[in-house]
């Protein structure tokens, strides 16, 4: 009796929290892999060795969200700031996941909105190894662009923010682990609901 209700409560805990499982490697090695850009070198941000099966999925994600930032930059760019678009890359990338966020959540799927807020947490960090490059200017471009097109460059010179590049970093990284550990919480927020056949006999 016992063993079976055990089976049940362990059957019941995996079900409700196995995507928490499923993410949780991601984010460690994510946060792992901006650790290593910030203390000992931010080549690290980009050239960094996740181990398989993730570094298909990260491989993924990158993609993603490079197209993502580079249609930012021409989505902004319609409105003919030359800061906003320069911000529009890493604006969209962080916008794009939050739609995606906020469209899951409204249509409450939970394993959406815990990968959704994955998403978010990683989006940020990638935005942060970029910030956080902004005075050396070390890591190479697209499209072998020069240093002088290096965004987060261009965008704190103009704020006259360029020594505070760090501090924006990890301000970025802060959020992105925000973002993480709501992924892992979001099981707390969602409660599930049996369904139950009623039969009433009305007189």
């Amino acid at each position: 009796m016992q063993t079976e209700r055990l089976k049940k409560i362990t059957a019941a805990f995996f079900k409700k929290w196995w995507a928490s499982f499923l993410i949780l490697p991601f984010i460690i090695y994510s946060i792992h892999q901006m650790y290593w850009a910030l203390r000992f070198n931010i080549f690290f941000s980009v050239n960094y060795s996740y181990p398989f099966p993730l570094n298909i999925v990260h491989l993924f994600i990158d993609t993603f969200l490079l197209i993502t930032h580079e249609a930012g930059h021409t989505f902004f760019g319609i409105f003919g700031f030359r800061f906003i678009t320069i911000l529009g890359g890493s604006l969209f990338q962080i916008l794009l996941p939050l739609a995606i966020l906020i469209f899951c959540w409204i249509n409450r799927k939970s394993i959406g909105v815990q990968l959704s807020f994955c998403l978010l947490g990683f989006s940020w960090m990638d935005v942060a190894g970029y910030a956080a490059d902004a005075s050396e200017r070390q890591l190479p471009l697209i499209g072998n662009l020069g240093e002088e097109a290096h965004d987060w460059y261009n965008l704190l010179f103009q704020l006259d923010a360029l020594q505070y590049d760090r501090t924006v970093a990890f301000t970025f990284v802060a959020i992105g682990i925000i973002c993480y550990i709501a992924a892992l919480m979001v099981p707390l927020f969602y409660k599930t609901y049996k369904e139950v056949s009623i039969d009433l006999e009305i007189n």
